[in-house]
């Protein structure tokens, strides 16, 4: 786990979008979805309960967010 991977976690929880972080961090819609996908694999566990869009955090998710 990297803190990059939590930072990025962390800021599509406040804000429910992998675009809006992806552009508020300055870095690509691929890099947020694959920061998120390695946490989730890494922890073993679905974090975010996804969409056309972000739907919400899930149990875990709400969890590590805190």
């Amino acid at each position: 786990m990297e803190l990059e991977q939590l930072r990025i976690f962390i800021r599509v929880a406040e804000t429910k979008s992998f675009s809006k972080t992806a552009e508020e961090l300055f870095v690509s819609h691929s890099t947020v979805s694959r920061a998120v996908s390695s946490l989730e694999n890494e922890l073993c566990v679905k974090l975010i309960e996804r969409g056309n869009a972000v739907q919400g955090l899930t149990p875990a998710g709400e969890t590590l967010a805190e």
